[in-house]
């Protein structure tokens, strides 16, 4: 039975900006995927999907500012409902 979850960022940090999606919504994601890009004005970082899926829907434009536990788009799973832990942003370079 699919389940949804929505994409949340464990920001333990101050708020990042967001700056691109990598994924359209209606492409699948693999788990660890980079999903997006944000900016925390310094460095850049990406967010890894927790869990495989279809990304149906994005929350979050260019721009926006993103903060702990803001959601970024929603994420349909197969299989039995389970928790799914919010996004640690991982820095590039």
């Amino acid at each position: 039975m699919p389940f949804m979850y929505e994409l949340k960022i464990a920001a333990r940090e101050p708020s990042y900006t967001f700056v691109q999606q990598l994924v359209p919504a209606g492409s699948l994601v693999g788990t660890g995927q980079a999903v997006c890009t944000l900016t925390d004005g310094a460095m850049e970082f990406h967010v890894p999907a927790p869990k495989q899926g279809l990304l149906v829907e994005w929350f979050v434009e260019h721009g926006a500012v993103v903060e702990d536990m803001d959601s970024v788009a929603r994420i349909v799973c197969e299989g039995t409902e389970v928790a799914v832990p919010a996004a640690v942003p991982v820095r590039l370079g």
